[in-house]
């Protein structure tokens, strides 16, 4: 992969939303072929899952809420993300011979 390159940006929540709502409306009215019907359902399941993923993050986000701090403001303490654990890990082992 080109260092240069960035990952894709993931959707947001409601980025998810309205694009399951289009393939629900697209479905329903069933002008679609059986093949372009499979694709959108196919993207639609991927969309619930990654839908989902954002959901639990954000539940176990709140979970971390520590109460107030002096001032009244909400104190929180960090929240590790599974993917930066990986992405931490994966720069501290060397490059695999295909990497050069």
């Amino acid at each position: 992969m080109n260092p240069a390159s960035k990952p894709p940006v993931p959707p947001t929540f409601e980025q998810v939303l309205a694009k399951l709502e289009e393939i629900v409306r697209v479905l329903e009215a069933g002008d679609t072929t059986l093949e372009e019907s499979l694709a959108r359902y196919e993207e639609g399941v991927m969309l619930l899952k990654c839908g989902y993923d954002q959901l639990r993050l954000a539940e176990q986000k709140i979970l971390l809420l520590n109460g107030e701090d002096a001032g009244g403001k909400p104190k929180s303490k960090p929240f590790e993300h599974p993917s930066d654990s990986e992405r931490l890990n994966s720069r501290s082992r060397p490059p695999r011979k295909t990497e050069y």
